[in-house]
This record gives structure tokens, C-alpha cells and sequence, in this order.
């Protein structure tokens, strides 16, 4: 992981984290030579992102064919995210207060 935040947003440092996406092996089988997924971790602006307060999310989205596309993505999550727009999941649920 990054030591410094790719970004920050509404008092939270934002760390995405892109990782090769493991293909399920399947008839007739797709081969793409490359592709991503994407999680990102979310921690209060300045703290480590390997504290006790920091939460990771995994995305649920269709494999990225880039990088910086799978970045990019990550973020917006964690936009969605602080924002309060994604259903059932809060970056204050672990009891970090709310900046």
C-alpha cells in the first residue's frame, strides 16, 4: 500500500487498492489478458491506514482492463461511501467519529 493517500475527501484519506483479478474457469473459456479488481481503505485524514479506525472495502464490480481505471473507481466508491450513498455500508460503523 501507498504510504500517502491518492486522495483525500471530507476529512478522510482515501488509499485504493488494485489487485489481478482471478478468473473462474469456465467453458468456453474468455481470455483476457489482463484485468483488475479493486478495494479501497478509508481512515480519518492524517491517521495510519493500517490503525485500528481505517476500513477496507472491496468493490463488487465487473473486472477493470486497467489500472488506472480500477483506481479510479476505487475512489468514487469511497466517495459513495462518506457521502452515504451506498445501502447497508457506513464508514462509521467501526465507531470512528464522523469528521
Amino acid at each position: 500500500m501507498d504510504i500517502y493517500p491518492a486522495a483525500t475527501y471530507k476529512g478522510y484519506d482515501l488509499y485504493p487498492l488494485v489487485y489481478k483479478h482471478t478468473i473462474t474457469r469456465v467453458w468456453p473459456e474468455p481470455r483476457p489478458d489482463r484485468s483488475f479488481d479493486a478495494a479501497v481503505v478509508i481512515c480519518l485524514q492524517g491517521e495510519s491506514p493500517e490503525g485500528a479506525q481505517a476500513r477496507t472495502f472491496r468493490l463488487d464490480a465487473t473486472p477493470w482492463d486497467n489500472v488506472g481505471g480500477a483506481r479510479r473507481g476505487a475512489l468514487r466508491y469511497a466517495e459513495a461511501i462518506i457521502n452515504g450513498a451506498v445501502p447497508g455500508v457506513s464508514v462509521t460503523a467501526s465507531g470512528s467519529p464522523a469528521s
